[in-house]
């Protein structure tokens, strides 16, 4: 079979434009744009991790080491909590805790993909709540108040006044030791009412003296309970 000079042109334009498209396939730059969002397995539900969210003041290289092999779905199991928690001991926590004390500013929803549901408040805060009936955790319900023994007498800590949004103390402030999923003992550490309520703890010395002007709207009967007011306003 004789080919044309026609054909063998034909031919050779074909053969052109393919080295051109294999070259123009290597020269083109691939879409390397990260996705949106991640899903992680948990054992109470997959959990969203907002990928551009991160990657708009994290880079690359903190989550995927090996970059010069190309980044890969899975090449490292990473735990929010690597970023969210401080300290080692944090990373040894097992995952499927739901006690997030220091993922501040991110609400469940804006990890647990799994939110339409019936939910209220009282599902995750409250001794045996949805979230803690997956992971087998128990949420331990915190005292009102908590005395304290001083030289003077008892203390009353209010401990519920404490937790409110207005004052917003994390667990963590007294209970340095706690971890997720472990129970979580009674405070045990000298902690002296001066620590948070004066600016210059280390500088003040401890003294008896009952005159509390720093301590802002609180008055010597709501830590002070069980004494007359002679008791201190001596003639």
């Amino acid at each position: 079979m004789k080919f044309t000079p026609f054909d063998k042109a034909f031919a050779g334009i074909l053969f052109a434009l393919c080295i051109m498209g294999v070259v123009a396939g290597y020269a083109i730059p691939r879409d390397t744009s990260p996705p949106s969002k991640v899903w992680f397995e948990a054992r109470a539900g997959d959990v969203i991790f907002p990928h551009t969210y991160h990657t708009s003041f994290v880079q690359c290289s903190i989550c995927h080491h090996d970059l010069e092999e190309g980044m890969k779905p899975d090449d490292i199991e990473m735990n929010c909590r690597a970023c969210h928690y401080y300290g080692e001991a944090a990373r040894d926590m097992e995952s499927e805790d739901k006690n997030h004390p220091r993922f501040i500013g991110s609400g469940c929803r804006a990890c647990h993909k799994d939110y339409e549901m019936d939910v209220s408040c009282e599902t995750c805060h409250v001794r045996r709540g949805l979230a803690f009936q997956e992971s087998g955790l128990n949420r331990p319900l915190v005292p009102e108040s908590v005395e304290f023994k001083s030289k003077e007498g008892l203390v009353k800590f209010d401990h519920k006044l404490h937790l409110t949004e207005e004052v917003g103390e994390p667990c963590l402030s007294c209970h340095h030791e706690f971890k997720g999923g472990e129970a979580l003992e009674p405070f045990r550490e000298a902690k002296s009412c001066r620590v948070c309520h004066y600016g210059l703890a280390d500088k003040i010395p401890q003294a008896d003296d009952e005159n509390h002007k720093r301590y802002i709207g609180v008055g010597c009967a709501e830590c002070h309970g069980g004494d007359e007011c002679s008791t201190c306003h001596k003639k």
